[in-house]
Order: structure tokens, then sequence, then C-alpha cells
């Protein structure tokens, strides 16, 4: 009974930007919690003592917990989280659908468990812990926080949001993989648990869904187990645990799609859970999901003729950037390195760049900043200073 949703008319407008800091997202939560329709709990500190919120909403059989930003400078879960938050506080068209959720599910959300690490746009807590890697030894208090609330809340199923780089493709179409899925194993065969049956019926569904929306850019990633990370060991203690990698779109350098179709997948998963449809998924259709690969680049430039002291050469040279503040434009700006250089016509890329045998003297060693000029079949010319990029 999948219902379509008018996404903009839930999108919370103040997580626009490519950040979300913990005072904002303190003064959302203020804004939830006076509506009442939410139990709001301060369940802990991060290290640097921000406050960690557990979010209620649902008085269902089945329990389900979500966390996001674990990792400090992966926002989309979070921002997706606050739309999510909005449909189910709304009262409109959808009612019906929402009642249903709410009264077979209870719903618990962790907001941003590293507030930290998102202060900083950083992966890693304050202590320089990665929280995904700290199960075993819990020796930062968000990962002893999440694992109490585990142990307390004992839930069906877990939802753990995350980012991937945009550099992530899948296999075999070699577009970006814009959403990646798992559901994390248990131990290192891989067995396939009755609750990480139900995973993996579940992000079953949700591919076919996201098929029709995003065809080709669906991944999966490697089921190897990682006995240090939290998804594994709640998948082994009885919560059917889901991986959402939010990555790259062609055009969305803020990850806004990416958002909405994180939100597609939470509200169409929790359907799902409710109504028990994913059960008449099978499990065959989760391991025909291809598998993440990295065969995409930032910017790929093709047919250059590179003149080098043993004569001239056709190469292909590949560019990836990491977006960086440039004091002379004022502005954030793409800074670019070279990854590779040579015969690159089994990758692609988000900008292909056709220099039809322009000629260039310049140093490409690899992993250091763009310097040289280019000029395209249409005469653009692509100038490349210090890793910045003059058009």
């Amino acid at each position: 009974m999948h219902q379509t949703m008018n996404y903009q008319s839930y999108k919370e407008p103040q997580f626009d930007s490519g950040l979300v800091k913990h005072e904002l997202l303190k003064q959302k939560i203020s804004v939830i919690q006076s509506r009442k329709k939410f139990d709001v709990k301060v369940v802990g500190y991060s290290a640097q003592q921000c406050e960690i919120y557990l979010l209620t909403i649902g008085e269902g059989p089945t329990s389900v917990l979500l966390w996001s930003q674990m990792h400090g400078d992966e926002p989309t879960g979070t921002r997706a989280f606050f739309d999510l938050f909005n449909f189910l506080q709304a009262d409109d068209e959808h009612n019906a659908l929402r009642q249903l959720i709410l009264a077979n599910c209870t719903l618990h959300f962790i907001p941003m468990l590293n507030p930290d690490g998102a202060e900083m746009n950083e992966r890693r807590n304050a202590q320089g812990i990665d929280i995904n890697r700290d199960f075993l030894q819990q020796q930062s208090p968000e990962a002893h926080l999440l694992a109490q609330l585990h142990q307390k809340i004992k839930p069906d199923f877990g939802f753990n949001m995350h980012d991937q780089e945009s550099l992530w493709s899948v296999e075999g179409t070699k577009q970006p993989a814009s959403i990646s899925l798992l559901a994390p194993p248990a131990d290192n065969q891989a067995y396939v648990s009755p609750t990480r049956l139900k995973a993996i019926q579940l992000i079953s569904a949700i591919n076919e869904m996201l098929s029709t929306i995003i065809p080709g850019q669906i991944g999966k990633w490697s089921e190897t187990f990682e006995p240090r990370a939290f998804g594994d060991n709640f998948q082994r203690l009885g919560t059917a645990t889901l991986l959402i990698e939010a990555g790259g779109y062609l055009g969305d350098a803020d990850r806004q799609y990416v958002r909405e179709l994180n939100f597609n997948i939470l509200f169409y998963a929790l359907e799902q859970i409710a109504t028990a449809g994913y059960q008449h998924q099978e499990a065959t259709a989760y391991h025909q999901i291809p598998q993440n690969t990295k065969e995409l680049f930032h910017v790929l430039i093709k047919n250059v003729h590179l003149h080098t002291p043993a004569g001239t050469i056709r190469v292909d040279i590949g560019l990836n950037h990491n977006n960086t503040f440039n004091a002379i434009a004022l502005r954030q700006q793409a800074l670019y390195t070279i990854q590779d250089v040579g015969d690159l016509s089994t990758y692609n890329a988000y900008q292909i760049i056709d220099a039809q045998g322009s000629k260039i003297e310049a140093d490409l060693t690899l992993c250091s900043l763009a310097n040289f000029t280019i000029t395209d079949a249409s005469n653009t010319t692509y100038c490349f200073q210090n890793g910045w990029l003059i058009l």
C-alpha cells in the first residue's frame, strides 16, 4: 500500500546547508518537544558534554531504533530524520499511513550521536575515536550510550544512517552509488540467521522501491564482518539491522536530493515494517544488488597530448576534489588533485571533458594539486592553478 509523498511539504528548511550543528539541532528539538507528539529525553552526553537526545513516538509492539551521525561529518541521515519528524507530526491526507505506522511501531530516534564530531566536521569524536569501531571497548561515552540504549530498548529493527564518499560507484553501471545498502553480517561466514533474514528482506523491498527512482545507482556494501562495528553486533544480538549509506548524485553537491531519497527510504521501510509487507521478499533479490566499486572520478579529462622528455603521449587525466575555503575567491570551492594518468577509458566521472588533442606540458605527479591549462573540443579553456579551477 505504498503511498507517494510530497516531500517538499515535510522538508525541514533550516537544515538546507551542508553542515548540521548541535546548537541548531537543539533548537529544532526544543520546538518538537513543545508540540508534545514525541517523548524527548536527554539520554547522555558527548565527550565534550554536548547533549545527546532520544526522541520516541508510537505505541506499537515492534520497536525500531534509528541513529544518525555517529560519524560527525555524515549529516544526511540527521537531516532526513527531521524531515521525517515533520511527517510524523503532520495532520494531512496521509493520516491513515501515519496512524498505521505509529499503531504498529514504537520509533526511537538518536539524531546526531556524535555532536563533537559534527561541530568539527570530522568523522571521529573529540577523543579521536571512531564510534563505529568502538563496540567492543566502548571507551567513548557515545558508544557506551548507544550500547546501553540498545540493551534497554531491545529493538526489533535498527537503522544505521551514514554518508559515503561520492566516488563510490555501482558495479556494472559505473554510475554513482547514490544509495548503498547492507544487512551487516553477524559473523565471518555471513550466516543468514532469522534476524538477518528480516533485514535482508526489508532491504530487498527498499531496493525494489528505489530502483524505480534511481535505477542503476543503488549499491551494496561488502559483507565483510567487522567485529568492532555496531551494526554487525546488533545483528548478532537479535536486532534486524540495516546500514543506509547516502552517496553522490550528479548535480547534488549538498546532497539535498540524496537527503530526499533517505526520507523516502525511511517512511517506506516503516510502512513495510508496520504491514509486514517485507516478508514477501525473496532473499535472492538482496544478493543480486550490485556491489559498491570505485570506477568514478569527479572530473575525467580525455584525449590529452602530454609532452614528456621521451616524446608526446596520449593520456586521460582523472581528478578528484575536496571542498575547501578559497581565500582568494572568498567562498567554498573544489580543490582538485591528480588521482590517475593514463588509459582511463574504463572509468566514468561526474564531469567528462574531451580535450581532443589539447597539448600540455605539466607535472602530473599523482596526488599533487592540478596545475595545467587545457582546451576542450568546444574551445572552452580550463585553467587549474594550485588545485583551483579558473574558467
